[in-house]
């Protein structure tokens, strides 16, 4: 997965997308960019930049990588997400895949100089209904993997006491 920040901007969006509602897995879910990995992508970080590429049209050069964060297991899927986190070095109209994802977004992580405000909401997938912490953002609800690993983010931006 590719946690795209454009530092360029004052409330730094990280690039987001909601998942299409024909996909199997997950659909209509908000994610970040990426999937699994294929034999001849080498190292992981290429994963994430081709599967942004593919799904979202983010050049790779487009892209300063700086690292990955936290490993993020699911509860209902059994995968281990891999997030890189990575710069914007110059703007590019994201284009949304139209067989993989309904459309884009950027999420502040500073709106207005504060933190997004965590909130929960009823969710519901295929195990049943429950609370689940998240942030919205307009008509999107971050949550589940995509919000851990927003937590994440924000985590490593707060100053140590």
């Amino acid at each position: 997965m590719l946690a795209l920040i454009d530092p360029g901007q004052p409330e730094l969006p990280l690039l987001l997308l909601r998942r299409s509602s024909e996909l199997r897995a997950h659909p209509g879910q908000v994610a970040l960019p990426g999937g699994r990995p294929s034999p001849e992508d080498g190292p992981l970080w290429r994963t994430a930049l081709r599967e942004a590429n593919e799904e979202l049209a983010v050049p790779p050069d487009a892209v300063d990588l700086k690292g990955r964060a936290t490993l993020v297991p699911t509860w209902n899927s059994g995968y281990a997400i891999t997030p890189f986190v990575g710069l914007l070095r110059y703007r590019f109209e994201p284009t949304a895949a139209a067989a993989e994802v309904a459309s884009y977004f950027w999420f502040p992580l500073l709106p207005e100089g504060g933190r997004p405000q965590r909130i929960e909401r009823e969710m519901t997938v295929t195990e049943g209904s429950f609370q689940m912490p998240g942030y919205l953002h307009r008509e999107h609800f971050v949550w589940g993997a995509t919000g851990a690993i927003v937590d994440d983010l924000l985590a490593r931006m707060t100053p140590a006491t």
